[in-house]
């Protein structure tokens, strides 16, 4: 089996995770069922891509926090 599809996959989200934090296309929950689909379903992933799913989701989640704060603060502008 070739881990060509994983692995082409994985470097289009690490590329496209900056872009996410000005202007997400396709929302930001299209990409974390991206990532989360990396992730195995049975069996283990070489270490190296472990980690590297695992700093995809820390940088999304932070992305994720950034947004909703920011969606906030112009709900809050917005209701005075």
């Amino acid at each position: 089996m070739s881990n060509y599809p994983f692995e082409s996959e994985l470097a289009h989200l690490e590329q496209i995770i900056p872009f996410l934090m000005t202007a997400p296309p396709l929302g930001l929950p299209y990409w974390r069922r991206r990532i989360l689909a990396l992730s195995p379903r049975e069996g283990r992933l070489p270490p190296d891509s472990a980690q590297r799913i695992g700093r995809l989701m820390d940088v999304f989640e932070k992305i994720e926090r950034k947004a909703s704060v920011d969606a906030a603060a112009t709900a809050t502008v917005t209701a005075r």
